[in-house]
């Protein structure tokens, strides 16, 4: 093959100048960005950490535009007195971070009817106003929008996903016209537009309400048979069977069941559970105990182990596809251990599948309970009680209150006294985690003795705000139903100390404390330099027990909260570490980096950061006991979920990984966390 010299030379020149010009805009960007980090944040989050609305207000009309948007976003969370010129901020401006700020605060009847008239007036701000009233309206506001549905749905319109979400949420708390229902849901069933079906149906998918129309909830039904979308057929699965079960289970073809989408699958498995015990419901969990996903099998067996209509012979079933199958995890098979009817044969297997593993052990005691008589099961109790493992003790004392629920009041009365011991052998642990949860039994279970007040009293000496405020928020509930009158002074010195969160815990328990005004908290500072060195959205990395998970970071949006991560991440804090909370077709948790449980955290606080951003699946936050208390916790979005919008920091976005994610479980631990080089 010949080849045209001049050509070629020209190509190398051409390939050479687009090369020198990449790396000219990289490190252009480059610097750019860390000038930002290193020059300019440094003096918005002085005013971040104030939450000085008056001083963010003036940065969103800065030059620069990401310090912009930064401001709009802290404003997010912070209080602002004139509302009313926040609203005139906010119209001016007419940005999404500017509206998204104002949904956040909460309105007067004539802030919304400035902004209905807005709505009416001004068809360019509809988009972003539609958004406030989502999170602020009122009946007035679902008026305005009903009035105006044919112009939202129309071709011109860029508004309708958040006219469609708004309306959504308030037909959940007001009246609707039962034609103008009627019509919203009969054009809704019919999209095939994820985002447009779920919004019109989000009020109906997370309430409690029923569609009685026969109709529309065949229109509904008609989506899942024929939309290929997951997730619409998710939302119809849902709705259809909270509606009517056995209408709809009749319908529901089970072939494909085992190859479900994860959501879908979960959905199905909680959903399904409404109709009663049937053939076609046998055959409906068995697809389901089929499913690859660990998560699915331990939703089905759990609403299996809880249907009471259960046919004993189905545990063939359950032993054959998961309790003797040794391709399922450890987890699901103690799952299916606790589904079968009976579990006395299978407390040699439960012994060995949680070997080793301590976030199962409160299965294995779900087994115990079962295969055990009242003072057997209350020996493994003290036994794990005292335990030096605290995680033992943890579970036992978690163990310990569905126990003595359900045990008969002649049964209860011949273990009080022993129950009781167990009691204070938990609270002189002096364990955060463990008093929480004791104090939660103690309140319904009837063992505490009037002598005992004092002895309380001490054990509460070892704890202190604010690191232990759930205790106290725990143990005053308990103390005002059973030591009022003794508990006075303690309660009074406690609301000296003048926690806000705390006292209104005590003035909402009943007692009688003064209103505390909250304190500035203490961040900590973000290391600058370090962000800058982290590049634009740097990876990181969670390498798990069930896969690597990779998340493209959002450091312009939450540096605070990610320099935290980053100085963990780099201290090794996060290895080992397990996700301790898995609520299935939400979210998982994991990065409690004190206890491990999902009450501790490090020992610092960063301010929370919220975004602008939805929370879609594969978003990953942080989470948070009110705002600016966030630390080390984070966590990440199986599904939509719209109700946390502007209420937590995101961090970031899952890059790849999201099939690990959909499997983790509770107890699966981060191996080794790490940031990824470029």
């Amino acid at each position: 093959m010949k080849f045209n010299t001049k050509c070629v030379k020209s190509m190398c020149v051409l390939i050479v100048v687009t090369f020198v010009a990449f790396l000219t805009t990289s490190c252009m960007q480059e610097s750019a960005y860390s000038e930002l980090l290193t020059d300019e944040y440094p003096e918005l989050y002085r005013h971040v950490f104030d939450r000085n609305a008056d001083s963010l207000l003036a940065y969103t009309e800065h030059p620069d535009s990401f310090v912009q948007a930064q401001a709009w976003r802290a404003l997010i969370s912070t209080p602002v007195e004139d509302m009313d010129a926040f609203v005139t901020k906010a119209q001016y401006a007419n940005t999404e971070l500017g509206w998204m700020a104002l949904s956040a605060h909460e309105l007067t009847d004539e802030q919304l009817t400035r902004l209905h008239d807005l709505w009416n007036r001004r068809a360019s701000m509809r988009k972003g106003i539609s958004l406030v009233l989502g999170q602020q309206g009122n009946q007035e506001s679902l008026d305005l929008l009903i009035r105006n549905f044919d112009e939202i749905i129309g071709p011109d319109s860029d508004y309708e996903y958040n006219s469609a979400l708004a309306m959504g949420r308030l037909m959940m708390e007001y009246d609707i016209p039962e034609s103008s229902r009627r019509s919203i849901l009969r054009y809704a069933a019919v999209l095939e537009d994820e985002d447009l079906y779920r919004a019109y149906f989000y009020g109906l998918y997370r309430g409690d309400e029923v569609i009685e129309d026969e109709q529309i909830r065949t229109n509904i039904w008609e989506a899942y048979e024929w939309v290929e979308s997951p997730y619409i057929r998710q939302y119809a699965l849902r709705i259809a069977f909270k509606s009517d079960a056995e209408w709809t289970l009749n319908r529901l073809p089970v072939e494909d069941i085992s190859e479900m989408n994860v959501q879908l699958a979960v959905e199905l498995a909680n959903q399904v559970s409404n109709a009663g015990w049937s053939p076609k419901l046998e055959e409906v969990y068995t697809r389901l105990l089929d499913h690859p996903n660990p998560v699915v099998n331990e939703v089905a067996l759990n609403r299996i182990a809880n249907h009471p209509e259960k046919e004993g012979s189905f545990d063939a079933v359950i032993s054959e596809k998961i309790v003797e199958n040794e391709q399922k995890e450890a987890s699901v098979r103690l799952s299916g251990i606790i589904a079968m009817s009976e579990a006395d044969e299978y407390l040699s297997l439960s012994e060995s599948l949680s070997e080793g593993q301590e976030y199962l052990l409160i299965k294995k005691l779900h087994i115990y309970r079962k295969a055990l008589n009242a003072d057997e099961f209350l020996q493994k109790l003290e036994e794990y009680a005292g335990s030096s493992n605290r995680m033992e003790a943890l579970f036992a004392a978690q163990a310990m209150s569905g126990w003595w629920a359900d045990l008969e009041e002649s049964q209860k009365s011949s273990l009080k006294e022993s129950v009781r011991d167990l009691v204070f052998d938990l609270l002189e642990r002096g364990d955060r985690s463990i008093t929480y949860i004791t104090a939660s039994f103690m309140e319904s279970a009837g063992v505490i003795l009037d002598e005992d007040f004092n002895r309380i009293e001490q054990l509460l000496t070892n704890y202190q705000l604010p690191e232990d405020i759930e205790v106290y928020q725990s143990m005053a509930g308990f103390l005002y139903e059973r030591f009022r009158d003794e508990a006075q002074d303690l309660i009074d010195s406690l609301a000296a100390k003048g926690n806000p969160a705390l006292n209104s815990t005590l003035a909402n328990q009943g007692w009688d404390v003064p209103d505390a005004e909250a304190e500035p908290p203490t961040f900590r500072t973000p290391d600058w330099q370090r962000l800058a060195e982290l590049d634009f959205e740097p990876v990181w990395v969670l390498e798990t027990e069930e896969g690597t998970i990779k998340i493209a970071m959002d450091v312009l949006s939450a540096p605070a909260t990610i320099s935290g991560i980053d100085s963990l991440t780099r201290a090794g804090a996060y290895d080992s570490v397990a996700f301790h909370r898995v609520a299935p077709n939400f979210v998982i948790q994991g990065g409690d980096v004190e206890t491990g449980d999902g009450f501790g955290g490090p020992d610092y606080v960063v301010p929370t950061e919220a975004s602008g951003k939805e929370y879609r699946r594969g978003m990953a936050g942080i989470a948070s006991a009110g705002t600016d208390t966030e630390g080390s916790q984070y966590f990440v979005m199986h599904d939509w979920a719209p109700h946390l919008n502007g209420r937590y920091t995101i961090i970031g976005e899952v890059t790849e990984g999201m099939d690990v994610v959909d499997r983790i479980m509770v107890g699966d631990k981060v191996l080794k966390a790490s940031w990824q080089k470029k």
